[in-house]
């Protein structure tokens, strides 16, 4: 009995061990380049995401230029294109003052999702897509990170809808 028991347990052990298996990338869809697909991208680049929206939220400008490309291509909602991390710290501001100072709107918003993704045989970085909601509307952005910085940002809103 006692030999039975010490197999059993010995079996359990060497089925639970760790057995260096290698794991198919699970891809959830594709790009425009051939044999390029999309995956779902890491919680560090969601992470320096929340940086920018952090450093954004505050107006930490040396933050915002620490962490935004010196070329980064940057475009709002109204289709304006910004170059670099001074143009993204001067469009930040430039809203502020018309949305708090000038309007006497709140400063703020909520994230309602982000999550990143990232293109298999690339080295463009990761992408995140993230969802806000603040007074003056709703926002879509897309967010490029390659190597801790943003390198390009897309930006779309909406209205709010009416109650």
């Amino acid at each position: 009995m006692k030999k039975i028991l010490l197999l059993g347990v010995l079996g359990l052990f060497i089925s639970c061990a760790n057995q260096n298996q290698e794991c198919e990338t699970v891809s959830n869809g594709f790009t425009s380049t051939e044999g390029e697909q999309v995956t779902m991208g890491s919680q560090e680049t969601v992470d320096i995401f929340l940086q920018i929206d952090k450093a954004w939220n505050d107006r930490d400008y040396d933050a915002i230029k620490s962490l935004v490309s010196e070329d980064a291509q940057l475009m709002n909602e109204k289709g304006e294109m910004l170059v670099g991390a001074q143009a993204f710290a001067d469009y930040i501001e430039k809203d502020y003052q018309e949305t708090v100072v000038q309007n006497g709107q709140e400063w703020g918003w909520t994230i309602n999702y982000a999550f990143a993704v990232k293109p298999t045989n690339s080295d463009r970085g990761e992408y995140v897509n993230a969802r806000f909601t603040g007074s003056s509307g709703v926002y879509e952005e897309w967010y490029q990170i390659a190597d801790g910085k943003l390198i390009s940002w897309h930006q779309t809103k909406r209205t709010l809808a009416a109650e």
